[in-house]
């Protein structure tokens, strides 16, 4: 009920600046493979008592551990960091857990020049020299001036390289044809070429919808590769499209990874946490109804931080949680938390994971990361 009244991100999305220019941009602009063994995940990240997906007919990707799941031919975290915000002054890769994994991009960069369409690769570089500790999933970007299958060989051969890998774990199609001139096709025939020439381990999709992933997957199958994943926009304030897109490649035997699980912030509670704790009574938060001061608060993060957002998008995210509704949806959120010890992040993380969708949580320290895991793990969560 609270997703149908108070779930509108795409206004948000369409009057942000930033998403526009993000848009504009995307236009004109060792092995590496993780250890097979499951012993091998559990010692290096410990379960937790929170919710996780259950094996049936709609969950993507099949369920190997209460905290990893099958992507192809890799067995990875049901939560996954991402890496779209990283700058020079993130932890290095070492200082991460051995066995993470991290969705890339050859466009994702650390340098400003990228807003120039330079710079590209840069995030990839920093996972040089790190191949056997954490598994890498990068992505090919679709342009105007990239119209054959050489061009896609062409540029995972050069995110090999920064990356310094044999094969790339996971490569991806960024995004479909977004200029309708019939290049999905020779994208795939790319993808094909370098699997066959050992250059690619999994090959996965982005930003496909239903219609399309069901002949991408038809397509890889006839050429005798298996589509390994498609990544999505999932959140508990956007599964409507998305929804029918995940039980599409549940059917088909794809994993779907979703990205902006925290919906850029909104579902953290950072943006609606001074207004709820002046109005716990409304929501219900108070301690005649059980809920204790301390662990309200601790529910939410102290501010919001901007973890590199302009200031033109930082004031629409706040515009959009003072007059979205979204703050009833948190405060819903914080009573599940309170009730798990959970943070109204971990609650949001644990959605998409209790659904089947391995989400790509940003994280710009090493606290967040692992904040993000306790997101995953085994139990019920039926909230």
């Amino acid at each position: 009920e609270f997703q149908k009244k108070y779930s509108s991100p795409n206004t948000m999305l369409v009057r942000s600046p930033y998403a526009s220019l993000v848009l504009i941009l995307l236009l004109t602009s060792s092995s590496g493979l993780s250890p097979s063994s499951s012993a091998y995940y559990r010692s290096n990240f410990p379960l937790s008592t929170f919710g996780s997906a259950t094996q049936d007919s709609t969950v993507s990707g099949r369920l190997l551990h209460p905290s990893f799941v099958e992507c192809g031919s890799l067995l990875i975290p049901n939560v996954v960091a991402g890496t779209i915000n990283w700058g020079e002054s993130s932890p290095s890769v070492e200082s991460y857990p051995s066995g993470a994994f991290f969705d890339v991009a050859e466009r994702y960069s650390t340098s400003p020049m990228v807003a120039l369409g330079m710079g590209w690769g840069t995030t990839e570089e920093l996972f040089k020299g790190s191949a056997s500790s954490c598994t890498v999933g990068t992505k090919f970007t679709p342009t105007p001036w990239r119209k054959k299958p050489s061009d896609v060989v062409e540029a995972a051969l050069r995110s090999r390289d920064r990356l310094g890998v044999d094969k790339i774990p996971l490569y991806s199609i960024h995004m479909p044809d977004l200029f309708d001139n019939g290049l999905d096709e020779v994208y795939w025939d790319g993808m094909v070429e370098c699997v066959e020439r050992g250059i690619v381990e999994n090959v996965g999709v982005s930003n496909y919808g239903s219609t399309l992933l069901r002949r991408a997957h038809g397509y890889f199958r006839e050429r005798g590769v298996d589509l390994a994943a498609n990544q999505i926009h999932y959140s508990l304030l956007y599964n409507g499209k998305s929804e029918e897109c995940r039980k599409t490649a549940a059917e088909l035997g794809v994993t779907t990874f979703g990205y902006q699980g925290l919906a850029m912030g909104l579902l953290t509670g950072s943006y609606n946490k001074y207004y709820i704790m002046k109005h716990l009574s409304s929501y219900g938060l108070t301690a005649a109804d059980g809920y204790r001061l301390a662990d309200v608060d601790a529910a939410m993060p102290t501010k919001y931080k901007k973890n590199g957002r302009s200031f033109l998008e930082t004031r629409d995210l706040q515009k959009y949680a003072a007059t979205s509704g979204v703050d009833a949806l948190v405060a819903e959120m914080v009573k599940v938390g309170v009730k798990h010890g959970k943070t109204v992040a971990q609650v949001a993380v644990n959605y998409c994971v209790c659904k089947g969708v391995v989400p790509i949580v940003g994280c710009s320290t090493l606290q967040q990361f692992h904040s993000n895991l306790g997101g995953g793990g085994g139990g019920g969560f039926d909230e």
